[in-house]
């Protein structure tokens, strides 16, 4: 009997922890404010291509995204930042390619719990800098080959209008002039000056950039 109340009282114990905490983030998204400046520029550098005959395929907004897990307190949350323009070019490097990658992502339009939304948003100031964005290049050179292929990314993500080095592992195949990749990665938000509350516990969220593209009619 002993043991059961013991058992129980933990139980009321962790139940009354949960309800604090979840109090303590409805108050914090209550009064959070995610700025409107709308301030949509980069610091951030596009590379010159040395070579004219790279192919350069159009990042499709309708069918990309950005997908992403975190925790709060121990509790997995799931959410979406949509996709809002990109580019993935294969630039010719001897007889492989070097892989570019440009990368716009609507943070403000970002899609979870009705609770974790507006802490997001106030947090990242998603009203002030709506807009991260990723420009990064293949570590190594890729075959040329119509088989999936695995490889890293390396660049700087720049979110909440902060840049810092962010590499990803990425799974991608091309057919014809149709590109499919997925692009994983931990991004700690701690590393782009964001700050969150001490109840949320934890700064870092796991992507998966889901992108569809499309060789670029441009010139042609």
């Amino acid at each position: 009997m002993a043991r059961m109340r013991h058992r129980r009282a933990a139980l009321v114990a962790g139940i009354a922890a949960l309800v604090m905490i979840l109090a303590g983030v409805v108050v914090y998204a209550q009064v959070i404010d995610p700025g409107d400046k709308g301030d949509t520029s980069t610091g951030l550098v596009t590379p010159t291509l040395a070579a004219q005959s790279a192919r350069t395929f159009d990042i499709l907004p309708d069918r990309s995204q950005v997908d992403f897990v975190t925790e709060v307190r121990g509790v997995p949350v799931e959410g979406v930042f949509p996709v809002e323009a990109g580019t993935i070019t294969l630039e010719p490097e001897g007889e492989a390619l070097r892989v570019h990658v440009y990368l716009e992502i609507d943070v403000d339009a970002v899609s979870t719990s009705a609770l974790v939304t507006p802490v997001l948003r106030g947090a990242m100031k998603t009203g002030d800098y709506p807009i991260a964005f990723y420009v990064a290049e293949s570590r190594e050179p890729v075959p040329v080959t119509e088989e999936e292929i695995t490889f890293l990314l390396d660049g700087e993500l720049d979110v909440h209008n902060v840049a810092a080095p962010h590499s990803m592992t990425v799974r991608a195949q091309l057919v014809g002039g149709d590109m499919r990749a997925e692009a994983t990665s931990d991004l700690d938000l701690a590393n782009h000056e964001v700050e969150f509350p001490a109840m949320i516990g934890n700064s870092t969220i796991q992507l998966t950039a889901r992108l569809e593209a499309v060789e670029s009619q441009t010139g042609s």
